[in-house]
């Protein structure tokens, strides 16, 4: 598990770090506009609870194959997150990159291709881990 752990804690932090980084460029551009995403305090507590119940998911399964995306995945999320924490005077998630109308950040690419890793590693940990799947969780 610890293997496990290391690799989405070290995923999650290397794509906070720079998620947060690409925000602070962004927003420290006095000549570049920033597009700013409302959202409500409850999407943040209920942001963090569910980046807390992904992680102890993850740890569960002991896979270092679903970690590494698993990792992508929390540290776009926490970026988000974590950016309300680190600039509570503007009024939303800063999302510098504009691209076909649509304004995002490298958190929520993280996220979206975060996820589409973990779709294969997650077939592949089920095939190779069948009788598991359905085996009581043990500790």
């Amino acid at each position: 598990m610890t293997r496990t752990m290391g690799l989405l804690l070290g995923a999650a932090a290397i794509v906070v770090a720079i998620d947060l980084g690409q925000k602070q460029l962004a927003i420290s551009d006095p000549s570049g506009a920033v597009y700013l995403h409302d959202r409500p305090l409850r999407y943040v507590i209920a942001g963090a609870a569910l980046t807390l119940g992904w992680a102890g998911a993850i740890a569960l399964t002991r896979s270092a194959l679903i970690a590494l995306p698993g990792g992508v995945v929390m540290g776009g999320a926490a970026g988000n997150l974590i950016s309300f924490a680190l600039w509570p005077s503007l009024p939303g998630v800063p999302d510098p990159i504009v691209a076909a109308g649509l304004a995002f950040s490298l958190g929520d690419v993280a996220v979206a291709v975060g996820l589409l890793m973990l779709i294969p590693a997650a077939l592949v940990f089920a095939r190779r881990n069948r009788g598991r799947l359905f085996a009581p969780l043990s500790t």
